[in-house]
This record gives structure tokens, sequence and C-alpha cells, in this order.
């Protein structure tokens, strides 16, 4: 597997970004790591969706369109000559049909990115009172299989991560999944034509995990099963500033793909 893609790029023009994290800065990271595709996805709360949280709301369309005119400028036009260059979104899912992007502003986008799981902002993605794995599981399996029913995302970022509790709390939740659960979860997702996201994040060393790069067997079996349910796979190093790509996270997430069966003839062409 050799990745020459990623859409999962965030520049500090969302709020959780780096200052560093300017359109030029990160595309010349990716640009000398050989990312020849390369996606903007700043967080996004489009105007026109009731439920905006105060962290959503100064980051709506206009803001996150605005890094058009960046891209235009001299600077980053030198510096993306020969690669291709994506503005898309990551916009918020809070369960149900409530989503922070309505389906004209989406169109505005060459991509959409919907998580699933962002279940750390407590009281307004996820409940602050449910903390079992079970309980978490069966919320984030029926939330993955109402982002399919919007047919809205272009790929899923980070999928069955349980974001916002203890750093062992994702794997047993994963844990917890059967082999058939995953599998009407990522039969779904190809029905709708929506990518899987191989993200930075399974390529993350664990503790229970076997051979020299130590990757999690759940992360393992859950992207495999993917693979054999016919998914197709975006690629997000879900960046925030140019020191991960620099870093060399791709070349784990290669070797993860590797171990997956995950070739780039698996990877969703935009």
């Amino acid at each position: 597997m050799h990745i020459t893609s990623d859409i999962h790029l965030h520049s500090n023009l969302s709020s959780c970004a780096k200052p560093e994290a300017t359109p030029a800065a990160i595309i010349k990271a990716c640009r000398d790591q050989g990312i020849r595709s390369i996606g903007f996805a700043d967080h996004l709360w489009d105007k026109t969706m009731p439920g905006a949280s105060k962290w959503y709301q100064p980051q709506d369309v206009e803001h996150v369109l605005s890094i058009k005119k960046t891209l235009a400028g001299e600077e980053c036009q030198e510096l993306s000559r020969g690669l291709k260059i994506l503005v898309g979104c990551e916009t918020e899912f809070l369960g149900g049909k409530q989503v922070g992007i309505s389906r004209e502003a989406a169109g505005l986008f060459d991509f959409v990115l919907i998580p699933p799981d962002h279940f750390h902002m407590k009281n307004y993605v996820f409940p602050a009172d449910v903390n079992a794995p079970e309980d978490i599981k069966t919320i984030m399996i029926r939330r993955f299989m109402e982002v399919m029913d919007l047919e809205l995302a272009t790929a899923v970022v980070h999928p069955f991560h349980a974001m916002g509790f203890t750093p062992e709390m994702p794997y047993v939740v994963q844990s917890l999944i059967s082999d058939n659960e995953y599998r009407e979860c990522f039969i779904a997702a190809k029905q709708a034509r929506c990518a899987i996201e191989l993200h930075a994040g399974v390529a993350k060393p664990h503790e229970a995990g076997s051979g020299e790069d130590k990757f999690s067997p759940e992360c393992i079996r859950m992207m495999t099963i993917a693979r054999e349910c016919g998914c197709s796979f975006s690629i997000g190093s879900d960046a925030h500033s140019p020191e991960p790509i620099i870093a060399g996270v791709y070349k784990r997430m290669e070797r993860f793909a590797d171990c997956c069966g995950i070739t780039e003839a698996h990877i969703l062409q935009l």
C-alpha cells in the first residue's frame, strides 16, 4: 500500500487547529511526504441548520469556504503545482437526522466528512451520563447507521472510535462489536456509497498489539471486515498541524493497511 491522498486535513480555520496550520504549511508538509491529492476538511456547521453549539457557530459555510481565497494566492499556488487540492468539510452529527449541513450547502464542497462518534462533546453529541461500554456500543452502531440513512457523507471518519473516554475504551467497545454487526454496518456503507476512513488512530501502537508495529487486533479486525464487505476507503490523518504529517504518519498507516489487505485499488478517488 502506498498512500498518496489525504482528505482529512484541518487548516487554522478550524478552531481546534494550531495557528501554524496554515493552508500553505499543510500543503508543503503533505507534498514533502508524497501526498498528491490534498483535501482540506475544516469543521463546519451550516447556519441554515438548527442545533449549532457556541463552538460551531462561527465555523459556518462562508468561513470554511474562505480557504479558497487563500488557496488562490501566490504562495499556495506555487506549493500546490502538480497537486490536486480539494476543499471539503467535516460537519457534525447529533443523532437521528440532526446533522450540521444542508443538502444544498453540501453541494458547494468537493466532499463531506461526517463523524458518527464525536462522543467527547458531552451533552451535545453524546449524553454525559452514559459510560458503560455496552451502552456506548449500542449508540455507536445506531449513529453509524443513521449517518448512512442521511446519504450525505462522502466518508465516515474515525468510525467506531469511542472518543471522550479512557484511552482503552475505544478498543473495549470495538471488542464488543461482533463480526456480523460490523458486516451490517459496512454493507450499509457500501450501499450508501460512503467510504470508510482509514485514519491515523487505527495505526497507533497498542499494548495488546502484535508484531513490530503493535497494531490493535480490534482495529485490524474492523477494517478487514470493511474491506471484505466491498467498502471503499478514504485516507485521513486528521492532522490539525503540519507536525504529524512531517513525523511520518502515512508510513505507519501504509503498514496498517497492508495488515488489513487494503490496497490502492480500495482507495476512494475524488
